[in-house]
């Protein structure tokens, strides 16, 4: 999947959705074809357990119920990136359905916006792994902590986000989970275009639209998630509102909210935000408003996916050619 730096560092806030997976949630969606048992003695580490066809290199990342892993293809030498569940659950059915299950959902939507899944296996010895695209760069966290870009190269990147989850939705699936962490910003050489090349990763708690509505089972990330995610009924229009909130952070420099999880639920199902102006007078009337529209508390009264796509591909087109300027130093040093 990624190729940023390893790092050990769990989430900001633990995976909501895994206390509600160990309850043994009836809601949970349990994937055909992938209903495979798990040994009593299960290897414990993915470079342990002789993976077909692929060489664990080294681990980059962990996340709240996983590891990824830099791999290799044996026979073409290709770089990938390879998501086992840890072991800590693997004797929890609903855990593995849904990591194999990422991979069924990816199979929905095509876009070069969205990342790629290649197969989803388990191993003889009981580990369950995603075969992922390797992406070279680093989330959009931590680009904008490292360089913070001018608006034009933010909107840009927001438009790529939309549009690329505009055919998620197509596919029927929702996200449930956008926010900067799950936002990578490739490195490219300068030629590839003036705004840098995003992708949405981490389908972990993705969900198909028509899914019924399961109020024991919360899944998302707090700071990003909207009132009806927080009644355990995500619909395509929480995926606007979520990338609402990481839009708001881009250009305020603030979250929407904060707190701890009871006042992010709290704020986000009953609370008014701060209009953008307020914290930064420079934004304009037309992003303002294109904010606060994907912020409505009422999911009917927010712009379809496909419609936020087009407006940030209009306000992108406007800003001056400099505006990616925040993200040269790393771009120019691929030479």
């Amino acid at each position: 999947m990624r190729g940023a730096r390893p790092s050990n560092k769990p989430s900001e806030f633990a995976d909501l959705y895994v206390a509600s997976a160990l309850q043994k949630d009836p809601c949970v969606t349990r994937q055909r074809g992938f209903c495979r048992t798990i040994p009593d003695r299960a290897s414990t580490r993915l470079d342990e357990a002789g993976l077909e066809g692929y060489a664990v290199v080294a681990e980059l990342a962990r996340g709240g119920t996983s590891t990824v892993y830099l791999g290799r293809h044996l026979a073409t030498g290709e770089r990938v990136a390879i998501k086992a569940l840890d072991a800590f659950y693997l004797g929890h059915s609903d855990m593995v359905h849904r990591l194999l299950g990422e991979y069924e959902l990816a199979l929905r939507a095509c876009h070069r916006g969205l990342l790629q899944i290649r197969c989803a296996e388990q191993t003889r010895q009981g580990i369950p792994y995603l075969v992922m695209e390797y992406l070279d760069g680093e989330s959009l966290r931590a680009r904008i902590g490292r360089a913070p870009p001018a608006r034009g190269a933010l909107l840009a990147i927001a438009a790529q986000v939309a549009h690329a989850v505009a055919a998620l939705h197509a596919g029927g699936v929702v996200h449930c989970d956008l926010k900067p962490d799950n936002l990578f910003v490739l490195d490219e050489p300068a030629q590839a275009g003036p705004w840098p090349r995003v992708k949405v990763i981490d389908y972990g708690v993705a969900r198909l639209a028509d899914s019924p509505p399961c109020e024991n089972t919360v899944a998302g990330t707090p700071a990003f998630m909207a009132p009806e995610q927080w009644r355990g009924a995500p619909t395509v229009k929480s995926d606007v509102y979520a990338l609402g909130c990481v839009l708001y952070e881009l250009v305020t420099g603030a979250p929407l909210f904060s707190g701890a999880v009871p006042q992010l639920m709290t704020a986000h199902c009953e609370r008014l935000p701060a209009r953008p102006s307020l914290r930064d007078p420079a934004i304009g009337a037309e992003l303002e408003r294109l904010i606060v529209r994907a912020l409505a508390k009422d999911p009917a009264l927010r712009p379809a996916m496909a419609e936020l796509a087009t407006a940030l591909d209009a306000l992108a087109a406007a800003a001056p050619a400099e505006v990616c300027d925040g993200f040269a130093p790393r771009l120019e040093a691929l030479g």
